[in-house]
């Protein structure tokens, strides 16, 4: 992997900027049902390893079997059902951590802030609790964080501390460590006004402690460093610790001032390398000097901060090891999923060579990604992955299932790909030997094993125990199911396979009608409902009109008018109610009178191309927003439900049913006059056709207008209607 030095790049992937690893820049996020993912989809991740997760979840995955971050993805939401998720595939943002409870005061007994304590034993009261840092959002603010009550206490709490000072200059510092609260910007004129002049020598160190502060929240490096340094030998004991660690700090912020701007924004300036090695010297001096001090945690986070600044990949990628295998919970100066973030924005991108396998192996899985354009070329070759092999010398499974995802997803080889593989599934399946029979499994059906895959899919299921593993092996087994031919065996009474999710997209893009007639005489369930919807619905839209009139004697004469949604492949609030197939058919507000859609579909099943019949039938299908439903949609090839449908027929469209009646020499002047009323409204107003069918061209929607314009002038139809579309 290469890692070099700060580039544009880098600095925009740190500011947050969207790149490959991310998950999505959009607020929107939908799955994508399929089991081999060549690119990255950061809404459709899958609890094993492959180059189309997010490398935040790879590197998640990894660091479960070390015991460094248990996997622990959190329930699915409402609008994760409502988006159409269920357990797997899975959005990056399902693994974030859950935010910690607010922990509020107990009724009726306010809580004291400790700086406020603090002040009350030198008798001073705060005129205004804001502070500058409590305006800026989270990840605002840079330097000026720290500028806040906890440091302010912390400050006064020494002052209260130190017997030597006066009592009049321990109030004026004090007073003048709560002003420095208000802002981050003081002009040098406002800085001489606000730090009192004291007289004793214990006062003066803790004066110039404040000039120092001042000087570094307000950007004058120079002058905080200076006044930092006169105070490296301090007989005070937090002054002196305090100073040397803001020396280093100071350090660190004169190197990156060129290379941000106000906001945060990268430039193309350098790090000043001669700053970061003093900044790395101090930090190091500062950690030898106080190992558990109080900015001890903070140190090392900086570290880490200076290091990637510096392009030095190697001691970056060991402060990130320490981190995540080593280091105890008060040693970390972020949370576990904020150092996965850290080291996908910092330590996946750039150059520099880091042989350390956990980064090896995640850049060398977003290396098989196909690029784009001119590159659409993976940029990992056998050659290059071949040259790592003394990078994995302690972890050769780890190397081998690279090996063999590189013959899947690259080289598209899967018998070479199970050369690499194990050959029988292990006591224990952590994420890595998951992954391993993953991939297995995938290359089984690649090569068209069918018997060998369904085995293997079937024998992983009751040995799977981790978090998202038993989901993804029922994904993967529906998934063979579907592919050759077995859909049935999905809703067997003995099947595995218990999904919602998976078992309804079946349902309603695959699913011939006998099996949905069995999946609807079950017991009351969604499913249930589900299969008796989808099973009347496409009865109906594919022209079986007389298995519509039997199987409508399934549905109850009062049936539910609770929406069915996801289940139907709706999104958040859409859905339709099983109540639907007793539409009454009375004359809506167009004038068009129709029967019940039952009475429609009997004289349909006498005469398909009845006149009234298919305007009624599109009356059906238009007043209850069914043009383009989910269940008309065809998902793309590689998805789970991206077969060919097993419920065969042409689906019924409103544009071809009008154009049936208007070419109809038999049918009475009205229903003509509605169906070309009607044809022509299925461009408005946009121009473009919502009634599906062929298109039809602009000439034809001209002629379709005058001709209702003048040989059917008289009716409500003609009359109403003043242009085309």
């Amino acid at each position: 992997m290469r890692i070099g030095l700060l580039t544009s790049l880098a600095l925009a992937v740190s500011a947050g900027f969207c790149s490959q690893a991310l998950a999505s820049s959009d607020d929107t996020c939908y799955p994508r049902w399929s089991m081999l993912k060549y690119s990255l989809d950061g809404c459709s991740n899958l609890a094993f390893l492959n180059p189309g997760n997010d490398s935040r979840v790879n590197l998640r995955l990894l660091l479960a079997d070390q015991s460094a971050l248990p996997l622990a993805p959190n329930p699915l939401s409402n609008d994760d059902l409502g988006a159409g998720f269920g357990p797997v595939p899975f959005a990056t943002t399902r693994l974030d951590a859950a935010p910690e409870p607010v922990v509020g005061a107990e009724p009726g007994k306010p809580v004291a802030a400790p700086l406020d304590e603090a002040l009350g034993k030198l008798g001073i009261t705060r005129e205004n609790a804001d502070t500058a840092v409590s305006s800026l959002l989270s990840g605002e603010g840079g330097r000026c964080r720290s500028n806040d009550t906890d440091s302010a206490t912390t400050f006064i709490n020494q002052l209260l501390g130190s017997s030597e000072l006066p009592d009049p200059e321990r109030q004026a510092l004090a007073r003048a460590r709560v002003q420095m609260l208000g802002t981050c910007a003081w002009e040098p004129a406002q800085q001489a006004s606000l730090v009192p002049a004291v007289q004793s020598a214990q006062g003066q160190a803790f004066a110039s402690y404040l000039n120092g502060a001042i000087s570094f929240y307000s950007g004058r490096f120079a002058d905080a460093a200076q006044a930092f340094a006169s105070l490296g030998e301090s007989p005070q004991p937090w002054l002196k610790e305090t100073a040397q660690y803001m020396q280093a700090r100071t350090a660190l912020n004169l190197a990156q001032q060129n290379t941000f701007d106000s906001d945060g924004m990268p430039t193309k300036e350098e790090a000043d390398a001669a700053q970061l090695k003093l900044a790395e010297e101090g930090f190091q001096h500062y950690l030898g000097t106080w190992p558990e001090g109080l900015y001890a945690t903070s140190a090392r986070g900086l570290l880490r901060r200076v290091y990637w600044l510096a392009g030095n990949a190697e001691k970056q990628a060991t402060e990130y090891l320490w981190q995540l295998g080593q280091a105890k919970a008060e040693q970390r100066n972020v949370t576990p999923d904020e150092l996965v973030q850290e080291i996908d924005n910092k330590m996946l991108f750039g150059g520099g060579k880091v042989e350390q396998p956990l980064f090896q192996a995640l850049d060398d899985l977003m290396g098989m990604r196909p690029g784009y354009g001119e590159n659409a070329t993976p940029k990992l070759t056998l050659e290059i992955l071949q040259a790592q092999k003394p990078i994995f010398a302690a972890q050769p499974a780890l190397y081998d299932y690279l090996q063999a995802a590189f013959q899947l997803y690259v080289a598209k080889n899967p018998e070479l790909a199970l050369k690499s593989l194990p050959t029988e599934i292990p006591a224990k399946l952590d994420y890595l030997a998951f992954s391993q029979q993953m991939l297995r499994g995938l290359a089984l059906d690649a090569k068209q094993d069918v018997n060998g895959a369904e085995a293997l899919w079937l024998q992983l299921l009751p040995q799977v125990h981790q978090p998202l593993q038993r989901e993804q092996v029922e994904l993967a087994l529906a998934n063979h199911y579907e592919r050759n031919q077995q859909v049935a065996k999905v809703f067997a009474a003995d099947s595995p396979i218990k999904t919602a999710q998976v078992r309804a997209i079946l349902l309603r893009h695959i699913a011939d009608a006998g099996l949905l007639r069995q999946v609807a005489q079950g017991e009351a369930s969604t499913e249930r409902d589900t299969a008796l919807f989808v099973l009347l619905y496409k009865d109906l839209r594919l022209g079986h009109y007389a298995d519509f009139t039997a199987d409508l004697k399934q549905l109850p004469a009062e049936p539910s008018d609770t929406k069915l949604g996801a289940s139907l492949g709706y999104t958040y609030s859409g859905g339709q109610p099983l109540k639907l197939f007793r539409w009454s058919g009375a004359k809506a507000e167009s004038g068009y009178a129709c029967p019940t859609i039952g009475e429609t579909a009997t004289t349909l099943q006498a005469d398909a191309k009845q006149p009234q019949a298919l305007n009624c039938l599109g009356e059906f299908i238009l007043r209850n927003s069914l043009d383009g439903m989910p269940l008309d949609s065809q998902r793309s090839a590689d998805e789970l439900g991206g077969t060919a449908s097993l419920f065969k027929g042409t689906t019924f469209s409103r544009l071809d049913g009008y154009q049936s009646v208007i070419g109809d020499a038999k049918a009475s002047s009205t229903d003509k006059a509605y169906a070309l009323f009607r044809a022509i409204n299925c461009y408005a107003p946009s121009g473009y056709n919502s009634c599906g069918g062929k298109e039809v061209t602009p000439a034809q929607r001209k002629a379709w207008f005058k001709q209702l314009k003048t040989s059917y002038a008289s009716t409500q139809w003609g009359k109403s209607l003043q242009y085309y579309w």
